[in-house]
């Protein structure tokens, strides 16, 4: 018998989880078990929309030997509920699609399940997974167990808050405008957006498929990288910060810690980007025009207000906002030459989980996160809400392990 993490179970680590199953110390029904007792004692977070315990149960029972002996074997997983699970209803946050239980999986979510991952639930996100808060009012206000009172984070937050209390150990999360980034952040998670068209997005219902980037969220970096090669889209790079050129867009203490590393820090500004909204809001709503014509009762008021926005865009205004992303781009290209950028992922206090979630307050929180969805480069939040971005996977993967090993203690839950 190996040595085993002296925690609970639900604060073992992906690594310490599979190792375990695959030596026998542990069973696969065990670790499930526990996680969903986990989850019931915590249904209070709102962290679930579906609850999969009698399948998750008898999936761990029946555990074949390539999965029992995969690099997640026996971990538990809780695929943000935008992505479609063969017999396992996917909602996407909305009313609409309540009762929709698809036929097939996403390749992303299939991935994980065949090295080894038992999905134990689908987890809560905003409607239709536009939002920065997750106050979903057809499935309950995500809660944060780390910052009590205040919100999750959005649209990922049901994965976020449901990491941060040791309901399961990975997840899949979806980031439009911030989605994987700001509930991390929120959540003390790690979350990884890499550069589009990196991670497989069939089977995921879309908010904008220009912007949509689906990535790992894990309670450390070291997971998140795990899930990339099981993914099979990125080998974990060594870790470093020495020598690379870092961007500082806001100020943060980490800026003078990376510094001491061996970087080379010096301030820099993203350049406004607030003329290209309009591509987000009008092609969200493109993305909604038959539920827009057949069943627009059934939107929360909250995302009403957002598709009206996004349906009184004109095209003029929609053909303005494609050139200024062109030139956007070729300013960030320009202006942006460092190896990485760094800032506080939310440079705000965070909002109470009571307060609407206005235009006002989505600004305020994403002042650099959907930037880099325009830009399809790679962005990351480390568990301490540092957001590290870049052109480069495996520069800015390299640079958030690295940055993560600076960190005292394991990463244990709230």
């Amino acid at each position: 018998m190996s040595d085993l993490p002296d925690a609970p179970l639900h604060d073992w680590s992906c690594f310490e989880i599979a190792a375990a199953v695959r030596d026998g110390d542990v069973s696969a029904e065990e670790v499930t078990q526990h996680h969903l007792d986990r989850i019931a004692e915590r249904s209070d977070l709102n962290a679930f929309i579906t609850v999969t315990a009698e399948q998750a149960l008898a999936d761990a029972r029946n555990l074949p030997e390539h999965r029992r002996t995969g690099a997640l074997a026996g971990v538990p997983f809780a695929p943000k509920d935008l992505f479609d699970t063969a017999g396992i209803r996917t909602t996407a946050g909305s009313a609409q699609l309540r009762d929709h239980v698809p036929t097939s999986t996403a390749s992303s979510v299939q991935r994980l399940v065949d090295a080894g991952a038992i999905i134990v639930g689908k987890t809560n996100l905003s409607e239709f997974a536009w939002g920065v808060t997750t106050q979903n009012v057809h499935y309950g206000f995500a809660q944060n167990p780390r910052h009590p009172g205040k919100i999750a984070g959005g649209s990922s937050g049901g994965s976020a808050a449901g990491l941060a209390a040791g309901l399961f150990a990975i997840t899949l999360g979806t980031d439009t405008g911030g989605s994987i980034r700001i509930p991390s952040a929120a959540c003390g998670v790690s979350g990884y957006k890499g550069s589009w068209g990196l991670i497989p997005s069939d089977g995921c219902f879309p908010l904008i498929e220009s912007m949509d980037h689906p990535g790992p969220m894990a309670r450390t970096m070291e997971e998140c990288a795990l899930a990339l090669e099981v993914l099979g889209v990125m080998e974990r790079p060594t870790p470093t910060l020495a020598g690379l050129r870092v961007g500082v867009l806001h100020p943060t203490p980490a800026a003078d810690k990376m510094a001491a590393l061996g970087a080379h820090v010096e301030d820099a500004v993203l350049p406004d980007y607030g003329a290209l909204f309009p591509l987000f809001a009008a092609e969200a709503a493109d993305t909604h025009r038959e539920f827009i014509e057949e069943r627009w009762d059934e939107y929360s008021p909250d995302l009403q207000a957002k598709l009206t926005l996004g349906r009184n865009i004109t095209a003029m205004a929609y053909l303005q906002a494609q050139r200024d992303l062109e030139e956007y781009e070729r300013i960030c290209e320009l202006e942006l030459s460092h190896d990485i950028l760094i800032n506080p992922t939310i440079p705000c206090d965070l909002p109470n989980v009571a307060d609407p979630e206005t235009f006002e307050l989505r600004l305020k929180m994403t002042p650099y996160t959907r930037a880099f969805n325009h830009l399809g480069w790679p962005s990351c939040t480390t568990r301490d809400g540092l957001m590290i971005s870049g052109r480069d996977d495996t520069t800015v993967l390299a640079a958030a392990l690295a940055w993560e090993e600076t960190m005292e203690g394991r990463a244990v839950t709230a």
